[in-house]
Formats: structure tokens, sequence, C-alpha cells
């Protein structure tokens, strides 16, 4: 059975979301793909404006994960 997190992060792939890493830094990318450990995020930038091409996130170091298109 597929969890709910695989559920709705196959319907976000391709979206832009924000992610919480560490309750600490906050970053926006496209979600291009993610597996049961980690999440895939391209044309990354955090809250500061520092941008980067690409990022890949441990999921166990993921606080939150928000929808913004």
């Amino acid at each position: 059975m597929e969890s709910l997190l695989e559920k709705v992060l196959t319907e976000w792939k391709g979206h832009k979301v924000a992610v919480t890493v560490g309750s600490e830094h906050s970053f926006t990318g496209i979600l291009e793909d993610f597996d049961g450990e980690v999440l895939l995020l391209r044309n990354v930038k955090d809250f500061l404006g520092n941008e980067g091409k690409a990022m890949i996130v441990s999921l166990e170091d993921v606080s939150w994960v928000m929808l913004l298109d």
C-alpha cells in the first residue's frame, strides 16, 4: 500500500514547493523526484535569496513540505 507521503509527493512532482530542513533553513524549488530517503529539488532558492541548480535533502531532516503552485 502506498503511504500518504508517497501519494502526495507523487502528485506534487514538477511543482514548486517550500521545504524546511532541520527546522531552521527554508528552501523553495521544483520537486523533481523522491524516494523513501531523499527529495530532489531543482532551481532551488533559500530564504536569503541564494540560488542553486539542485539540492538533495534527506527526508529524515525535513520538518515540512508545502505546495506553492
